[in-house]
């Protein structure tokens, strides 16, 4: 989804930008749209590969953050059961006398 949107303003503005180029140029009305209309096609396929690759370097991220995050709340949770367990071990035990 973000892929397609990131290609279409990629692609808009590289025609948007051959249309003023080619009307600047002089060019023939014919030759400046149809170039402007190769270059919006070109765009959009390269807009869309580099969010495409952006799209994988964030997930490879996010994934491996992640992956960081719940080893860090692993090992809290284990601290917090030893000191649990070690603070119920230290506790005094009470023992009954005869008399």
């Amino acid at each position: 989804m973000l892929i397609g949107r990131i290609g279409a303003q990629v692609a808009l503005l590289a025609f948007s930008l051959s249309l003023l180029a080619g009307l600047l140029a002089g060019n023939t009305p014919v030759t400046v749209l149809s170039r402007a209309l190769v270059m919006l096609v070109v765009a959009l396929v390269l807009g869309q590969f580099v969010a495409w690759c952006g799209h994988i370097v964030l997930l490879d991220y996010l994934t491996q953050r992640k992956a960081e995050i719940d080893i860090e709340h692993a090992e809290q949770r284990r601290r917090i059961r030893e000191q649990a367990l070690g603070t119920q071990d230290s506790a005094p035990q009470r023992t009954q006398v005869d008399g």
